[in-house]
């Protein structure tokens, strides 16, 4: 599963959304219904959620021996939430927690 994200920044609307999915069909593929849920909105939760929402109607995801379909739509879901922690204005997450190599293992009791 992956997964590509692109959009212009005009102050906190969203101009030009391009989304596009890999590993849940045949061949990778753009969403665009939920470009278009992000299209001209504002860059909030609220938006990003409706989004989300729209990946359902974008696409039917495979089911094989590496992952349900329920699995891969809820993994396009999370991607698209993570990238919006990275970018979303008020508080984004700290580049210290984007590095995996970065993060301290808390030791079991």
């Amino acid at each position: 599963m992956y997964a590509a994200f692109s959009f212009i920044a005009d102050g906190d609307t969203i101009r030009e959304p391009r989304l596009a999915y890999g590993g849940m069909a045949a061949t990778p593929k753009r969403a665009a219904h939920a470009e278009a849920n992000l299209a001209d909105a504002h860059w909030h939760e609220a938006t990003v959620q409706a989004a989300m929402i729209a990946l359902g109607r974008d696409y039917a995801p495979l089911t094989d021996m590496r992952a349900s379909s329920d699995y891969r739509l809820d993994a396009t879901k999370s991607l698209l939430y993570r990238f919006w922690l990275e970018t979303r204005p008020q508080n984004p997450l700290d580049k210290s927690k984007l590095d995996v190599r970065a993060i301290e293992l808390v030791e079991a009791k």
